[in-house]
């Protein structure tokens, strides 16, 4: 069980530590038949605007994945802040720090400018309890100095089953509505698939995003009816995205992701917010909520939040 235990966090907090690849998925070729549009969406439809080629943006979209893949090149600070909770929703360990990160000819360092620990939130010798601490640390913390070319490479095979994992579970994140190679709930994600779409809603609305970004928005959701009947046989339970009708770059995103089945359960809501920055995307601020329960481990219910701030070159 314990490698399904650590995929099942890699789902929500993988974000910044793999390479995209290419993906096909097979979608409804007539899903833009089922999206309600409000009516300022549907003036726009009826000049340039294209539901079925909004849809495809959707699925294929790239500009989110690169947007969180420019912090490795950047110099920002960021407070980060991971909170561990017990059944009864008491606090009962949390780490909290701010950082300063260091980017130099592709090579990136950081520094440490405050930190704060409670409970038992570490191990002797400062080794990980919390799976959601470990993996927090991975994706957003830098420990000695790590240098990358800045140009994505042809992907590699991965070297091993939890890799190959990795590999997939990305799309939940950057790809959302592909199809993923996870047992149990791989055929559940492909959202836009013709034995899924029956499942949920889809909208396309206009709403301002922050205080000036003009947005198209599009929302998934899964039916009422089948919000408590059936809801073993859906995985993504809310997705919303804005993109700016300006550039069509994502600018923010909403997950709740949920899952009841006999080989684990869980239920994660996620929030991303990113910002155009030094000519380019990058995110501001991430937030997660949720819980998880594997068999012959204990539960994890735990909060985090990561604010980036001052992005400059060096």
């Amino acid at each position: 069980m314990k490698p399904l235990y650590r995929i099942i966090l890699f789902t929500f907090i993988l974000l910044v530590n793999v390479s995209l690849t290419a993906q096909s998925d097979t979608s409804l070729a007539d899903i833009g038949g089922l999206i309600n549009l409000d009516s300022i969406t549907v003036t726009a439809s009826r000049a340039d605007f294209n539901v079925q080629d909004f849809i495809d943006m959707v699925i294929e979209d790239e500009s989110f994945y690169t947007a969180f893949r420019n912090i490795r090149f950047l110099s920002y600070d960021s407070e980060n802040e991971v909170k561990m909770f017990d059944k009864k929703g008491r606090e009962k360990a949390s780490f909290r720090n701010k950082i300063q990160q260091n980017s130099i000819d592709d090579c990136r360092t950081m520094k440490v400018l405050e930190e704060n620990i409670t409970g038992n939130y570490f191990k002797r010798k400062k080794k990980h309890r919390y799976y959601t601490g470990k993996l927090h640390d991975r994706l957003f913390l830098t420990h000695g100095k790590i240098c990358e070319a800045r140009k994505i490479g042809p992907p590699t095979a991965p070297d091993s089953k939890m890799e190959k994992h990795i590999q997939s579970l990305k799309r939940l994140i950057f790809n959302p509505g592909k199809k993923v190679d996870v047992p149990f709930i791989g055929n559940k994600t492909a959202i836009f698939s013709e034995k899924m779409a029956p499942y949920y809603d889809y909208a396309i609305t206009s709403k301002i995003y922050g205080d000036s970004i003009d947005c198209y928005v599009f929302k998934a959701i899964v039916k009422p009816e089948f919000q408590i009947r059936k809801k073993d046989k859906t995985v993504i339970k809310d997705l919303e995205t804005y993109f700016d009708k300006s550039t069509f770059q994502v600018v923010a995103r909403h997950y709740q992701l949920a899952y009841y089945g006999a080989a684990f359960d869980f239920n994660v809501t996620m929030d991303i917010e990113l910002d155009k920055v030094l000519d380019q995307y990058i995110p501001i601020k991430i937030k997660y909520d949720g819980w998880w329960d594997v068999p012959a481990h204990k539960p994890e219910i735990s909060k985090f939040s990561i604010q980036f701030a001052n992005y400059h070159n060096k």
